[in-house]
């Protein structure tokens, strides 16, 4: 009976390792939950107005491109030509 047993016995424990894996996984506790302690004490208006100021001296750390204009979008790449000299994705469909 053993011997039957010890072939199949590395796929009946690969399951229970992996539950006693996630299982301590959950009982640890992150690093970023322990940084962020302090900050869950602040009520919501002390944290909304301390991200407002953080966000104020990041735009003050920005170059003054123009006033009042937006950021541009960023640009797309050019589609490659392929070799059949189409571009985009019709060159990829082939010819009909």
């Amino acid at each position: 009976m053993l011997t039957r047993l010890l072939p199949v016995l590395p796929l009946l424990l690969c399951p229970l390792l992996m539950l006693a894996c996630m299982w301590v996984m959950r009982q640890r506790e992150p690093p970023e939950r322990q940084a962020r302690a302090g900050q869950e004490d602040l009520p919501t208006a002390a944290r909304v107005a301390q991200l407002e100021r953080e966000l104020a001296e990041l735009r003050g750390r920005l170059p003054q491109a123009g006033a009042g204009e937006p950021a541009s979008a960023p640009r797309l790449d050019p589609p490659r030509a392929s070799p059949n000299g189409q571009t985009g994705a019709t060159g990829l469909t082939g010819r009909r």
